[in-house]
């Protein structure tokens, strides 16, 4: 007959619970004999607790009657309360007992006449006699009353100690008895359980070890040795050699797989850098881009940027992420970014190139896919785009401000129904646009502080420019965690607007910008020196330019366009802003010098009696300030003056 690992484990397990239950029998005694003790002090701490509660209320009642404070009557309340409360605890807690019960009524009798004295002299410190209240806790009845109290006390304190005093004396010897037969017990276990465990540990551990040599061989590769026995080792020697196999066929397939993965992957890297474009060269940009691939072990998905020019002042830009990952996203990606190409030629408005390229990818069943598609006007300056399911790219204006673009919109793929929505934004020289996917955003799965991160190396990179921005932005985001999704990042800069052949020239900046806004001023005297006989006084033109750009950094600051031209004899400036416009078409004409103290108003004057004609009028989204600049200068003291 086999006498297996069970029968062992149990013989083991009965010598401890036989101490257990030894233990569990002597415990309940010894709870017995000390709950009569506890019970005992428990009612004399009851009764002690009556007292000094009654206590409480008489000095209470002594101090109202030398302070008349609510606080005083307040307490007094308290004490009463407190000694009726733990009366009825007493009261319930000898309930069983018929002798202590006639003790404690008397007790509580004591009590209930202490705080009637009580209670009349209180009514006597209200009443119109304050000092009866004196006399009554003198009276001997009161006397009488407390030394009855104490005398109650007193004598069911002595029959609660007198009920239970035996108690531990009776069960003190039991109590030493059951502790000698729990010595024997434990030590007679003690020495059985070592006995059982000399007999047959020996050879489990000795089979144990060669189960755990085996585990070695199996890491080495090496055949495993065989455990002998006729007990549950050695069925589990059984099924060790099974599972063994099973395993290194396991690995052998595992490796496979993870070969097929990565070969798998570095396809769809390859055909991802394939199906990326090359970005052209454009005047007046500045295109920045940067793909990184996830970390080792993440497959490939299908992101993507693009650039290109769909005429000779409007450019393409797309850039979106297609869901899911390996060979079947990437080409997804380069269908889809191809889509978008070939749509925008026959029709530039990026509603209408997203909602055809929707439909085809729906008729199509391929990935669905997020996308920004974006058209930027070399000459104006306008960005009109459409969103698909994508962040919001981040515009920075020249002077380092960072904002969010308007917009949303459903996912490519899901319905071939949806409808788009058109935004337009102004980038002016300085100006950028950065536009991302979501895996630069979303390295720790916390969208929000991936935001907060992508500002943040934005701004560092505007402070202390890379060669490649797009590069530089991506390595401070990816500078504390590795990609966990690979991303797409395209920055584009407006250095400059372009202009027709013959036209005059047109600025678009940030009148905040000092560099740029000085930048302008020498352009714009350089364009009006060319004009020959009909050039202006340079002068007055710097001076009325410097209070020109002056007035819309003070009232308006932000963008700012401004145009010259030819009318008749005379240059005509225009400067455009955000700014609240005046009556429209309101001639200033000569204006009349401002107070000395006078916060505003002096530049108007300036370019007043420097100008044949000044006006303002409104525009769409601001004003229009416009200026006549006259041959000579109006004013001799004005021609050397400075901005």
């Amino acid at each position: 007959m086999r006498f297996g690992i069970r029968p062992q484990a149990i013989l083991l397990a009965g010598v401890p619970l036989a101490f257990l239950l030894l233990l569990l029998a002597v415990s309940v005694l010894l709870i017995r004999t000390t709950e009569e003790a506890r019970r005992s002090n428990d009612l004399v701490a009851q009764s002690q607790g009556v007292a000094e509660s009654v206590a409480r209320a008489s000095r209470a009642i002594q101090q109202f009657a030398r302070s008349h404070a609510s606080q005083d009557l307040a307490d007094y309340a308290t004490a009463r309360d407190s000694a009726r409360g733990e009366l009825g605890a007493l009261h319930r807690d000898v309930a069983g007992d018929r002798a202590l019960g006639a003790l404690a009524a008397a007790y509580s009798a004591g009590v209930e006449q202490n705080l009637a004295i009580y209670a009349a002299a209180l009514d006597a410190l209200r009443g119109p006699d304050p000092s009866a209240a004196s006399r009554l806790l003198a009276a001997p009845s009161a006397r009488l009353a407390a030394l009855d109290l104490e005398h109650g006390q007193l004598a069911f304190e002595q029959a609660v100690q007198q009920t239970y005093r035996g108690a531990p004396g009776a069960h003190r010897a039991r109590i030493t008895l059951l502790e000698r037969i729990l010595f024997l017990s434990v030590s007679l276990g003690i020495v059985l359980t070592l006995a059982i465990m000399l007999l047959f540990g020996r050879n489990i551990v000795h089979r144990l070890a060669i189960l755990g040599e085996n585990a070695r061989r199996l890491a080495e590769g090496a055949p495993a040795l065989r455990v002998g026995g006729n007990d549950e080792i050695s069925e589990l020697d059984t099924v060790y050699r099974a599972m063994a196999d099973r395993i290194q066929i396991s690995t052998r397939e595992h490796l496979q797989a993870l070969e097929d993965l990565e070969r798998e992957r570095s396809m769809a890297a390859q055909l991802q850098e394939t199906l990326l474009p090359e970005i052209p060269a454009i005047e007046g940009l500045q295109i920045n881009t940067a793909y990184a691939t996830p970390a080792e072990g993440t497959q490939i998905g299908g992101d993507w940027f693009d650039v290109f020019t769909l005429s000779d002042r409007l450019v393409g830009l797309s850039v979106g992420d297609v869901t899911g990952h390996g060979l079947r996203a990437v080409a997804s990606m380069g269908f889809i970014r191809q889509a978008i190409r070939v749509v925008a030629r026959l029709d530039a408005n990026p509603a209408s190139v997203l909602e055809r390229v929707n439909r085809i990818v729906c008729a199509e069943q391929t990935s669905m896919a997020s996308a920004f598609f974006g058209v930027y006007d070399r000459r104006d300056g306008t960005l009109r785009y459409s969103l698909a399911g994508h962040g919001p790219p981040l515009t920075v204006a020249a002077a380092g401000t960072l904002d969010l673009l308007d917009g949303g919109g459903m996912l490519i793929g899901l319905d071939p129904e949806v409808r788009f929505s058109v935004y337009e934004r102004a980038l002016v020289p300085g100006d950028a646009l950065v536009l991302y996917t979501d895996g630069i955003v979303e390295a720790e799965r916390d969208y929000f502080k991936g935001m907060l991160e992508l500002e943040a190396a934005v701004r560092g990179e505007l402070d202390d420019p890379s060669d490649n921005l797009a590069e530089g932005i991506q390595q401070r985001v990816f500078s504390q965690h590795p990609p966990r999704d690979d991303s797409a990042l395209l920055v584009l800069k407006v250095a400059e607007l372009v202009r027709d052949a013959g036209a005059q020239p047109v600025w678009y900046f940030d009148a905040r910008d000092h560099r740029i806004a000085r930048r302008v001023k020498r352009e714009l005297l350089d364009a009006l020196s060319e004009l020959g006989p009909a050039q202006p006084d340079l002068g007055a033109a710097e001076i009325v330019y410097g209070e020109l750009i002056s007035n819309v950094v003070r009232y308006t600051p932000g963008p700012a366009r401004l145009e010259f031209g030819l009318e008749g004899d005379s240059v005509v400036i225009h400067v455009d802003d955000h700014g609240r416009p005046f009556t429209a078409g309101r001639a200033v004409g000569s204006i009349p010098p401002p107070a000395h103290n006078a916060e505003s108003g002096r530049g108007l004057f300036i370019i007043s009696a420097l100008c044949s004609r000044v006006a303002v009028e409104p525009l769409g989204r601001g004003k229009r300030t416009t200026v006549e600049l006259p041959v000579t200068v109006a004013e001799p003291g004005f021609a050397h003056a400075s901005p």
